[in-house]
């Protein structure tokens, strides 16, 4: 086939949810230079809301997430996808989950994604997995997500009373066993708010997951702090962050939700590399002082018995992202701001 005859394309990514928003890249490139080409995509059902909302995707479907692992499920679901009759599927995964849909929907041709330390940012790999496609693509300065503005009101309604600015912090943890570089010592998150409420006032809003919430209530000695984790859903999430005049984030779905969403975005890295894995386009990051960080290891060689934490991330000081937050943004104090609006 010529590239000019791709003129239907599925995109299959399942998880986790940064990776999905961060490949929305592929399909709002390819449809600035070619906006006839019609593009579905195929997620988990959780993640799918998310999606819902871009005026460039046609259709979004989405596996349960509780039979994801059900082959007979799967190929069924790429069976119905066969109907479609892609011309190609760009697969952001080589999992078994994904080459039976591949096999079942049988498009013309399966382009896979590209190996994001060859390419630097992992929005710049999964942009070239579209480029045996199509030779004209070109890297945006942002990914865009798009929120549901028919429920930002009822969102807003859960914030407006409290003192701004609206600071956001996003600590994870709901993998701590397995991504103990990725999460920051819950006393440098605790001495960081309250420098920043002292100095700027405002709010701290406190987010992440369900799962996170109860790792999260220490953070409630901050001053001036709100905790809710665990009481929005993701495309709530999508209108919450939106209000943010700061985000500081571990390396996770939040942190690439609020920059896609064109929030100041700040990342606190570890185990993650700053420049493959940190807000793309509209925030930065601090890379620990440390040989071996962006080792992209689940488990850390240099931890000791009994530690908690990760020496790399833990090398981060509350002193270090401050400073990078008055290098970076200019958050205004609390008595000078005007009310929000909608």
């Amino acid at each position: 086939m010529k590239k000019r005859e791709y003129k239907k394309i599925l995109i299959i990514r399942f998880g986790a949810i940064g990776d999905v928003v961060n490949s929305l890249v592929i399909h709002q490139a390819i449809k600035r230079k070619h906006p006839d080409v019609v593009i579905h995509y195929l997620t988990l059902d959780y993640i799918a809301p998310l999606l819902e909302n871009d005026p460039q995707l046609e259709k979004v479907f989405y596996i349960e997430d509780k039979k994801k692992k059900n082959l007979f499920y799967i190929a069924k679901i790429g069976l119905q996808l066969r109907k479609e009759r892609y011309d190609a599927i760009i697969s952001l995964s080589n999992s078994i989950r994904n080459k039976l849909i591949n096999l079942c929907a049988n498009p013309k041709i399966v382009m896979n994604r590209g190996i994001t330390h060859r390419y630097g940012h992992s929005v710049e790999a999964f942009l070239n997995s579209a480029n045996g496609l199509f030779n004209d693509l070109e890297l945006p300065e942002r990914v865009i997500l798009y929120p549901d503005d028919s429920i930002k009101e009822q969102v807003y309604s859960r914030i407006k009373n409290y003192p701004k600015p609206f600071i956001f912090f996003n600590p994870g943890g709901a993998h701590d066993k397995e991504r103990k570089g990725r999460i920051w010592p819950a006393k440098y998150w605790i001495e960081t708010g309250n420098k920043l409420v002292e100095k700027y006032g405002g709010t701290v809003f406190i987010v992440g997951s369900k799962s996170e919430r109860e790792s999260h209530k220490p953070l409630l000695s901050i001053k001036n702090s709100v905790l809710f984790s665990g009481e929005f859903s993701l495309k709530e999430c999508c209108s919450l962050y939106k209000y943010s005049d700061i985000f500081l984030s571990v390396d996770s779905g939040p942190l690439h939700i609020a920059a896609a969403l064109g929030v100041k975005s700040l990342s606190i890295m570890g185990s993650t590399k700053g420049t493959s894995c940190g807000p793309f386009g509209s925030g930065d990051f601090i890379d620990p002082p440390y040989d071996c960080s962006g080792c992209n290891n689940t488990k850390c060689s240099r931890m000791l018995e009994g530690q908690v934490y990760a020496p790399c991330i833990s090398a981060i000081k509350p002193d270090m992202v401050l400073k990078k937050i008055e290098t970076m943004y200019s958050l205004p104090c609390a008595q000078s701001l005007e009310n929000t609006k909608l």
